[in-house]
């Protein structure tokens, strides 16, 4: 059911690209999708530098799309810090939106403020504060202050930024994702999925999987992801020189939900994580977690349904890995809370606050 409004708004969303796989991307797809389906609103998303690839995730619903063309605006290049400002500054004089919401980083973020600065702008952080604020930020605050809020996904978050506009909304999963299932007659497969960063230390998942594998012949790990090639190789090369078996890294794939439904275990092992996306879409696949409790996402998203393991704790991990595989009724009952509990992120409740800050 349609939420009824006053009026119908234009939501401007202001991206570095919508063709890498990721969770920000996911979501971008998700709330493109719940601002029309909720409340019919127009939507145009501007891209820094889309070209000519494909939409990664496409949206269900009509939506228009400006890519500027502006490879090296990332890479600080002064000419293409000028065409950005010209070329936004036209846009939305031409669309006149009620709301601009930015996923940007960099210099083009601290930029974006300044551009048309009666029309509200919300920038969304989706990485943690605990690596990416640093010293040098203190340059920033000036800046990110004149955004109408600055959008965090979990409380934890609010300790690293001395901002007077924070606001914390959590991402979320789509309902009409959920489909009736069952954790009976799952595959032993234990999954993992992420982009090839040092970020998720997929070495500690292949160390963890190290210690445990040879008890366990009947069980295989996946880990999906596209990224560093030098690093996936490096990877590959510690599996093959350790003779650890059936681990495998493949692809990103679109099929995400698909392959959580069927799998047994999903373990995050990650450095740090603001919010996880796939903790939660775990969840909408009846799927039992164990994570790392790393800054500052997993604890907020793993209650009931799922393991929390401390920060780094390669041995806890191991352990708690091995309990979960031998113990088939424990995870089909992680597995059915998980399933419960996936309300918790309904897109319904969560876009409610989007749309109060229009």
């Amino acid at each position: 059911m349609k939420e009824s409004t006053k009026r119908k708004a234009k939501i401007v969303y202001l991206v570095n690209q919508f063709y890498m796989h990721g969770g920000v991307q996911r979501m971008l797809s998700h709330k493109i999708d719940a601002w029309i389906d909720n409340y019919e609103y127009e939507v145009l998303l501007i891209t820094l530098n889309q070209g000519e690839h494909p939409i990664v995730y496409p949206p269900n619903n009509s939506f228009r799309l400006v890519d500027l063309g502006l490879k090296g605006v990332n890479r600080h290049h002064i000419r293409d810090l000028w065409r950005f400002v010209h070329k936004l500054k036209r846009i939305i004089r031409k669309e006149s939106p009620d709301l601009i919401i930015t996923t940007l980083t960099g210099i083009s973020s601290l930029i974006l403020p300044l551009v048309c600065p009666k029309v509200k702008k919300v920038l969304e952080i989706h990485s943690s504060g605990e690596l990416s604020v640093t010293k040098s930020w203190k340059y920033k605050w000036l800046f990110l202050n004149r955004y109408h809020r600055v959008v965090l996904l979990n409380e934890d978050e609010k300790k690293y930024y001395r901002l007077s506009n924070l606001i914390v909304i959590p991402n979320f999963i789509k309902s009409d994702d959920a489909r009736l299932l069952n954790y009976n007659n799952r595959d032993k497969v234990i999954v993992a999925g992420g982009r090839i960063h040092p970020d998720k230390q997929y070495h500690h998942l292949i160390q963890i999987w190290e210690k445990v594998f040879s008890k366990y012949p009947d069980w295989c790990v996946e880990i999906y992801g596209d990224g560093d090639p030098i690093l996936l190789e490096e990877y590959n090369k510690y599996v093959e020189i350790h003779k650890i078996e059936r681990i495998t890294f493949k692809p990103a794939t679109e099929q995400l939900y698909e392959t959580l439904s069927n799998s047994s275990l999903l373990c995050l092992t990650s450095d740090t994580e603001s919010f996880s996306l796939i903790l939660a879409e775990a969840k909408n696949a009846m799927l039992p977690v164990i994570s790392y409790d790393c800054p500052n996402g997993p604890r907020h998203i793993i209650k009931d349904d799922g393991v929390l393991v401390e920060h780094n704790n390669i041995d806890q991990f191991a352990e708690e890995l091995a309990r979960l595989m031998e113990n088939d009724d424990l995870r089909k009952e992680l597995a059915e809370k998980a399933y419960d509990n996936r309300a918790i992120f309904s897109s319904i409740e969560i876009m409610k606050k989007w749309n109060r800050l229009i």
